[in-house]
């Protein structure tokens, strides 16, 4: 007959199991009465909802039904979300929690930078390209053309793609940066020639972009151009940056 192996289990090896299945059955109890605490102790209970300040048109009843709600229950993305849908230029938004009973939503207001007519209305968008909502009638900004917008499927609150706006975006953000430039006023854009980016200032000038310019340095060309003088708004024609030197055309009216 066959030998049966006896297994013998250590008196240290018992003990050990019995310290390891006892820390463990110690950890889940406090687990449980923490998680029992914090979900269901007034002190967590969300008494004020704080609004950062550049944001302080949005409808705060949207989050009223949040106060007496316990604080590690509510869904801060689901929020989130639902502020982003209905306040499309926002901008940086994020909620959070602050304990014991506070909820914090924090952002800033995107301002608008541009606009395009489109679809009988003006659509408003910001320094990134993000539409931010439509108007009937225009606003005193920059009135863009050639940006294709069917190709985009435009949505409130989403980017505007292509190199047109891109290159609309890197000349207004640029003039808008620049100290002698940005009260410079803007009425129109033409972008749908890029080799040829109109933009119409003041009552009868116009100054010409190339798509391969750095705008940057030709930004740094204009703000010279008007510490030294050789810039009168009312007597300029064109400007005209597309080559090595700036061609400068006075009004034919003054010749």
């Amino acid at each position: 007959m066959a030998k049966r192996n006896n297994v013998k289990i250590s008196y240290i090896a018992v003990i050990r199991i019995i310290v390891f299945l006892f820390i463990g059955f110690v950890l889940f109890s406090a687990y449980v009465n923490t998680m029992e605490f914090v979900t269901k102790s007034p002190l967590f209970e969300i008494k004020e909802v704080q609004i950062d300040k550049s944001i302080a048109f949005i409808d705060v009843r949207a989050l009223k039904d949040l106060k007496g709600m316990n604080i590690f229950r509510i869904d801060i993305k689901k929020i989130d979300k639902q502020i982003a849908k209905q306040y499309p230029y926002i901008a940086s938004l994020r909620v959070v929690r602050q304990l014991p009973d506070t909820v914090l939503v924090l952002a800033k207001k995107r301002e608008p930078l541009m606009q395009i007519y489109f679809k009988k209305k003006y659509l408003l968008l910001d320094t990134e390209g993000v539409a931010l909502y439509y108007t009937l009638q225009p606003a005193a900004l920059p009135l863009v053309y050639g940006v294709p917008l069917e190709r985009n499927g435009i949505f409130l609150g989403g980017a505007v793609k292509g190199p047109e706006m891109a290159k609309v975006l890197e000349i207004l953000n640029g003039f808008k940066a620049s100290k002698r430039l940005e009260r410079w006023r803007i009425h129109t854009i033409q972008a749908g020639n890029l080799s040829k980016i109109d933009l119409s200032v003041g009552e009868t000038m116009h100054v010409l972009f190339d798509q391969d310019d750095d705008i940057q340095d030709k930004i740094e060309l204009l703000q010279m151009l008007v510490s030294t003088n050789k810039i009168n708004l009312n007597k300029v024609r064109y400007i005209d940056l597309r080559f090595k030197e700036p061609v400068i055309a006075d009004n034919l009216e003054d010749k």
